[in-house]
């Protein structure tokens, strides 16, 4: 049970349990303490009690003398003694009384006061008799029986004897307390230094033992030793996991001694082959640092966007080959970046053709309401003006056949548009492919990075400079690994506004197919209006619907233009965005991709 517990479990267990103990045993030693402060207390209030009663026997002791020499002398000086001792005995019985308590006091108090004044009844007797002068010689003759202090020494002796046995049961009682807290003390420090002793044992075979076996372990493993059998191995804790590490480590120095002994064996065949190894060591590891060391160098180029770097050093043979797939990679990527960077440009010159042909198809839009305003101004005049009405007519055909061409046109440039916008799709996925290249490129560096890195650790100390490279060449590999990640992201992005700019650029295309539906009718309507004008005088009705008519579809149409306008406007916005993306790499040795190319629309040059 104890195997499967970790290392912190079983140290709390064992402190705790002697943690235990001293609580235990610091609690019977402190209501020992507790005991022998209450009875010392005790102790010093008898000797309070002992001490007042003493005082008030003293001062009847000193009364008594007092009164019996003005007995014989009769001198006045001793009735102020007299009288300054009897005015001080009150005081002290008073606090003999709180000294005692309540319980107490109303056994000893009461005799006690009885036989006080009975005393002092006695003394002012004796003091009255020696002052009338009547009795002088009698008083003298009986002063050894007068005011005698039995009662008052009876009372304050028993007060004394059983304030001293109740000391002597306390002081019984206080040694036996203090021999139990003596007996505890040596009890628990035995107990706890048992309970100690025994969580160190415990522990000892739970941790120190395992973890002195694994250590002779190791020390054998490390002297070679690859046929011992590692301790602990299926515990739960970790010694268990240290056990397993170290079989681990076991296992590849087994495999390590296996390596070891076949290149022993390889060595024994001839001397001279170990030199050509070593010297082919040697020449591999340059090759391996010259190839890494290029790769690394090609690699932060890439990180950096430079997609116009190549590797121009010849590598080694063995690694020719990864230089050639690394720079017709870069090549790939640079070529698709270039054409995804053309394309952008053809698809901002498209939205830009297709803004202009939007404003030329709005100010015909315009020219052609005002032309309907004039035809709508022109019905009250048409019943004397049936020839301009006519010709009117014909010249509102002649623009709705221009707007119809200038429609179907622009849904030829918006076609243009979707074609771009997919071959941009189709460069995305491309570059996308070829970042997965690079990614595996990548994973290819740091795997040959980590070979080169057991190549340097078989090599030993000659071999760890080259183990500081190839862990650069690793960092270097993952960082490339992390940058074509961004890369697949943005290209990812990318994809997602090309695929919306088709979606808009459809949009548009739909709109200008209706435009031109729109503009077929009004060229019906404007042959209607023609042939309504020869037949003014029994369509003049017709001819003010027809015109209210292709009033209404203007509107329509010029609400459309507006549309393919604002369309156009976020076209060009996302062509934009992926412009700047695409500008992040270096396509050419002279820098990074090219700006905005200001390239004439398709209205501009036909102005």
């Amino acid at each position: 049970m104890l195997a499967n517990w970790n290392i912190s479990r079983k140290l709390l267990v064992a402190f705790a349990s002697i943690f235990a103990v001293v609580l235990v045993l610091c609690g019977i030693v402190y209501f020992s303490l507790a005991h022998i402060e209450k009875a010392t207390a005790q102790n010093r209030e008898t000797q309070d009690v002992l001490k007042t009663a003493d005082a008030i026997l003293a001062n009847l002791v000193e009364n008594q003398n007092a009164m019996r020499g003005y007995v014989a002398s009769t001198n006045g000086e001793f009735i102020e003694r007299i009288n300054k001792q009897t005015a001080s005995i009150p005081p002290l019985v008073t606090q003999l009384a709180k000294q005692l308590g309540p319980d107490e006091a109303n056994g000893v108090i009461g005799p006690l006061q009885e036989a006080i004044d009975n005393f002092n009844v006695e003394m002012a007797a004796t003091t009255a008799a020696v002052q009338s002068g009547n009795r002088l010689e009698e008083t003298r003759q009986n002063i050894a029986k007068t005011a005698r202090l039995t009662k008052i020494r009876d009372v304050i002796g028993k007060l004394t004897i059983s304030k001293q046995e109740a000391s002597a049961k306390r002081a019984e009682a206080l040694a036996s307390t203090f021999n139990t807290a003596i007996a505890t003390l040596a009890i628990g420090g035995a107990t706890a230094a048992l309970v100690a002793l025994s969580m160190g044992i415990l522990l000892s075979k739970a941790i120190g033992k395992p973890v002195v076996s694994m250590t002779s372990a190791m020390v054998e493993l490390a002297n070679g030793n690859t046929e011992i059998i590692v301790p602990a191995i299926g515990r739960k804790d970790e010694i268990g996991a240290m056990a397993n590490t170290v079989e681990i480590f076991r296992s590849n120095a087994v495999a390590n001694l296996r390596l070891e002994r076949e290149a022993q064996s390889q060595r024994d065949i001839s001397e001279r082959q170990r030199i050509q190894s070593a010297e082919q060591d040697r020449i591999r590891s340059e090759e391996m640092e010259q190839a890494t060391s290029g790769l690394g160098e090609g690699l932060r180029h890439l990180a950096g966007g430079n997609l116009a770097f190549q590797l121009l050093k010849p590598f080694a043979p063995d690694f020719e080959t990864l230089r050639n797939d690394f720079n017709v990679a870069v090549s790939q990527l640079a070529q698709t970046l270039r054409a995804v960077s053309e394309a952008t440009d053809g698809l901002d010159n498209g939205t830009r053709e297709v803004s202009s042909s939007a404003e030329n198809l709005s100010k015909r839009t315009e020219r052609q309401a005002a032309s309907l305003e004039e035809t709508a101004a022109a019905l009250d005049q048409i019943t004397v003006n049936v020839s301009n009405s006519s010709k009117r007519a014909d010249e509102a055909r002649r623009i709705a056949l221009q707007a119809n061409e200038s429609a179907t046109d622009s849904g030829r440039v918006v076609s243009n548009a979707v074609d771009a916008m997919q071959r941009i799709e189709q460069s995305s996925g491309q570059i996308s492919n070829i970042i997965g290249v690079i990614d595996e490129i990548a994973f290819q560096t740091n795997l040959l990075a980590l070979n080169a890195g057991v190549e340097a650790a078989r090599a030993g100390e000659a071999g760890k400079g080259f183990a500081v490279v190839a862990q650069e060449v690793r960092e270097l590999a993952q960082r490339s690994a992390k940058a074509a990640k961004e890369i697949k992201d943005l290209i990812r992005n990318s994809s997602v506004e090309v695929q919306d700019g088709v979606k808009l650029v459809s949009e548009t295309g739909t709109a200008l197919k209706t435009i031109e539906s729109y503009v077929a009718i009004i060229n019906d309507h404007m042959r209607s209006i023609a042939s309504s004008a020869k037949e003014q005088s029994v369509g003049l009705s017709e001819v003010n619907t027809a015109v209210n008519q292709m009033d209404q579809v203007t509107q329509q149409n010029a609400a459309m233009v507006e549309e393919m306008s604002a369309a156009g406007v976020t076209l060009a916005s996302e062509s934009g965005r992926l412009r700047q993306s695409v500008m992040q790499f270096q396509l050419t040795e002279s820098g990074k991709t090219s700006g905005y190319r200001n390239t004439p629309s398709v209205a501009q040059r036909v102005a």
